[in-house]
């Protein structure tokens, strides 16, 4: 049970340090509406003219599983921050797994890196894309 409550409160200390960043979250959903708009619409038409279809269908995957991905490395660099800050030192001195400190931290990462991809998933929707052609 104490494991439980460790991991539960790592996970929610990742999510609220991303939603109380409002500058990650524009530079999350800047470069994907960048790729997408720009290249969607800028390469669109050459891509019909050689037989491609929609692009927009191309390049959605590849923009939602980049920024999934992207999140994810970001994460993975926030503990040099932490570490930087002095939180890991506190956390490795607490009397919890830390096991129970690194899962919280992969699920409140994994969890950010979610939300992130279905929103740009349902911008892409805006866009044009289907996920069902």
């Amino acid at each position: 049970m104490k494991h439980l409550k460790v991991i539960y409160i790592i996970w929610l200390r990742q999510l609220k340090r991303f939603i109380r960043s409002y500058s990650r979250i524009f530079g999350s959903l800047a470069q994907p509406l960048l790729f997408l708009v720009a290249l969607g619409y800028g390469f669109g038409s050459i891509y019909e003219q050689a037989g491609g279809g929609n692009y927009i269908q191309f390049l959605a995957p590849g923009v939602i599983a980049m920024t999934v991905i992207f999140t994810a490395m970001f994460n993975g660099t926030s503990l040099v921050f932490d570490k930087q800050f002095g939180f890991v030192k506190e956390t490795l001195v607490a009397p919890v797994s830390r096991f129970s400190i690194m899962f919280g931290r992969a699920l409140g990462g994994a969890t950010v890196a979610t939300i992130q991809g279905v929103i740009v998933f349902f911008l892409a929707m805006l866009f044009g894309f289907s996920p069902i052609s």
